[in-house]
Order: C-alpha cells, then sequence, then structure tokens
C-alpha cells in the first residue's frame, strides 16, 4: 500500500488486495455523492455536506494503511487529508509497473538532486512530502528535483529512501555513486561532532559569564571589571577572620570567581581579541 500527496490530493495505492479496494468502493459508493471511477480505480471529491462522512472514511484508511505498513506517520497525515479530492486504486499482480530510473547526484557534498529525465509530478509530490521538514526544489523544465539539507536526520531519510525498490506501484531504481554517498553521510557526522562540541564549550562559557554577572555577548573590558569589583567583594579577607562560616563561603566563591574569569580570558586570546 503506497501513498502519495499532492496540495489537492491524496492518493493510495493498494496492491494486490482486492477485498480490501471494493469495500472501500463499496464504503464510498454508499456515503458520498461527487465520485468518479472505474473498476479498478476511483476519486473522491469533496463536498461540505459530507465533511463527517470524510472524516470516518479517513480514519477507516488511515487504520488499513497502518495495519499493512507500520506507517504511523504517514497515517496520521491520511487522516488530516480533509480538504484533500481522495483518489484510490488498485494494483493487480497481473498488471505491468511502470520502472523509473532516478539519477541521483550531490553537488558540492550539499545539495541532492533527483534526475528524472522528465518531470514527474507523483514522485515531486511524493518527495516533499517525504522530506517534509526540508526546502525541495522542483524543477519541471529539466526534470529535476533538488533537496537541500537541513541536519544529519537528511542522511538517514535518504538512505532510507534508496532503499526502495517500489514505490506507489511503480519499480523505482536509485542510480548513485555510493562513495558520494558515503563521503556526504561523513560530512554530517563530522559537522554534528563539531556542533556537538560547540555546544559543550558554549554551555560551559555561558555558565562562567553568569558566574562574573555578565551576559554572553558582553566584552572582555565588561568581564574585567567585573571580576575586579566581584573579588574586591568576596575576598576572603573581607569578611573577617573570627566567621568561619562565612570564611568558607568566601573562600569558596572567590575560587570560582577566579576560575570563571581565567577561563574566559583564555577564550577571548583563542579568539584573537587584545587583552590589555
Amino acid at each position: 500500500m503506497h501513498l502519495s500527496l499532492t496540495h489537492d490530493m491524496l492518493a493510495i495505492t493498494i496492491e494486490e488486495d482486492s477485498k480490501t479496494f471494493y469495500y472501500l468502493q463499496n464504503i464510498a459508493d454508499k456515503n458520498f455523492k461527487k465520485k468518479i471511477g472505474r473498476k479498478e480505480k476511483m476519486i473522491i471529491f469533496k463536498e461540505e455536506d459530507e465533511i463527517v462522512q470524510r472524516r470516518y472514511f479517513l480514519k477507516l484508511l488511515s487504520k488499513i494503511y497502518l495495519r499493512k505498513t507500520n506507517d504511523y506517520e504517514n497515517a496520521i497525515t491520511i487522516e488530516e487529508a480533509l480538504e484533500k479530492s481522495i483518489k484510490i486504486s488498485l494494483l493487480k499482480p497481473n498488471q505491468l509497473l511502470q520502472k523509473m530510473n532516478i539519477q541521483l547526484v550531490i553537488e558540492d557534498n550539499y545539495a541532492v538532486v533527483f534526475h528524472l529525465g522528465s518531470h514527474n509530478t507523483l514522485f515531486a509530490s511524493y518527495l516533499k512530502s517525504y522530506f517534509k521538514d526540508h526546502l525541495v526544489r522542483i524543477r519541471p523544465k529539466n526534470g529535476t528535483i533538488t533537496l537541500y539539507p537541513n541536519s544529519d536526520e537528511t542522511v538517514r531519510l535518504l538512505e532510507k529512501l534508496l532503499e526502495q525498490k517500489e514505490l506507489f506501484g511503480c519499480f523505482v531504481a536509485f542510480n548513485y555513486q555510493e562513495e558520494a554517498l558515503l563521503s556526504y553521510k561523513k560530512s554530517f557526522v563530522t559537522k554534528r561532532l563539531k556542533r556537538s562540541r560547540h555546544n559543550a564549550l558554549f554551555s560551559l562559557l555561558e555558565e562562567y559569564f553568569g558566574i562574573l554577572g555578565c551576559k554572553v555577548e558582553d566584552s572582555f573590558e565588561m568581564i574585567r571589571r567585573n571580576y575586579l569589583s566581584l573579588v574586591k567583594k568576596y575576598h576572603p579577607d573581607s569578611c573577617g577572620l573570627y566567621d568561619g562560616d562565612l570564611h568558607v563561603k568566601y573562600v569558596a566563591k572567590f575560587q570560582e570567581i577566579q576560575y570563571a574569569y581565567e577561563m574566559l580570558k583564555m577564550h577571548f586570546r583563542h579568539a584573537e581579541i587584545k587583552i590589555a
């Protein structure tokens, strides 16, 4: 069972399961007025006074899809398609499947370009739905679809897509250089590690800025002024020698201030900011 979406249509292809198709067709015949179709295909158009029937029909369709595919995310998408026309097709065993050969090229280790040879509306809508949180550019004139990554999740989705041998009732063959895909994957792993290290460092720096009563965007001069004010305030000698508990607290606070200042000074030096 395959799902594809366009801006105005939800299309479901049921493979080799006549019983399910005719069951749904029978329900549609009884509940929807604006419907066209033939023996192995039907399209249900939206009618404002049939919203309740549509909602129940889509819930039923969603349950059947989930049972056959275990694809929970797209099952939810089916339930939310109240405003779309609904197309349901039956693909029988003796029907010849169309074959698509898709050339995949990774440009500058960044954008992924699918070369279709000619514009394929169904595949284009499928990709936009599949990579739903990504920027996907469709160019009908030259038959290409360009995918722009947004995280290392892009690679996971791409690898899962390339494992497919059949999509919405078509045989599909993805042609690509495995070395290029491996390099692409490694580049995202490297970026993730760098980002992880940066986030950890930023978290520590944020803590040091806070200890000195500063903001991350403050200059080193502001940090130094706050530091001098705090070490004067929390110097252990300033609390007197006879208040033992307070003296211990001042020593701990003083050391914390000193350490935060040294760490930030090192950071600013590393960033090539001149420190007087």
